[in-house]
C-alpha cells in the first residue's frame, strides 16, 4: 500500500458534512461507507441492562453502544467530548445516564436524563439510550454528530 493510498484512506476513514440543523457523519474503509444521519429514523433497538449495552437498526446499518448512570449532569442531547466513563460503565453509581456509540464509529458519551434512583436509572439507562438513538433526531443528532471523539 502507497503513502498516497494510506493517506486518502484516513482522510476518507470520518468525514463530517454540516447540512442545515443537522450533522451527518460518513464512516467508510475498504470495505463499507455508512452515512450516519440524525433524520433517518431507527428501525428497532436492542438492549441488555447487564452489560449497559445497546444496538439500534437502520435500514442499511446498526450501531452500538453503552450507557452509564454516574453523579454527572449534563444537558439533554448535548456531547460531551471531555468526559470519560468507559472504565465504569457497567455499574451504577448515580442517577444521571448518559449514552455513548462504540460502533460502527466511537461517540463522545451524550446527557440523556435524570433519574429519582441509582437503581430506576440502573434499569433504564441502556434501554433509553437504544430508544432515543432510535426515534429522536435530536438525541442522534448529539450521538452521531459526536462521532470520533
Amino acid at each position: 500500500m502507497n503513502i498516497t493510498k494510506i493517506l486518502l484512506s484516513i482522510i476518507a476513514t470520518i468525514m463530517i458534512v454540516t447540512t442545515t440543523n443537522a450533522t451527518t457523519m460518513c464512516v467508510t474503509n475498504d470495505n463499507t461507507s455508512i452515512i450516519l444521519d440524525p433524520s433517518i429514523e431507527g428501525t428497532g433497538y436492542t438492549r441488555d441492562e447487564a452489560t449497559k449495552t445497546w444496538t439500534t437498526t437502520f435500514p442499511n446499518y446498526t450501531v452500538s453502544g453503552i450507557a452509564t448512570c454516574n453523579s454527572t449532569s449534563g444537558t439533554y442531547a448535548k456531547a460531551y467530548p471531555q468526559y470519560n466513563f468507559d472504565n465504569n460503565h457497567a455499574s451504577s453509581t448515580g442517577v444521571y445516564c448518559w449514552c455513548r456509540m462504540t460502533s460502527p464509529v466511537r461517540s463522545a458519551w451524550v446527557y440523556y436524563n435524570k433519574y429519582d434512583t441509582t437503581s430506576a436509572c440502573d434499569s433504564n439507562c441502556s434501554p433509553y439510550c437504544g430508544i432515543r438513538v432510535q426515534g429522536t433526531p435530536a438525541f442522534r443528532g448529539g450521538v452521531f454528530g459526536s462521532a470520533g471523539n
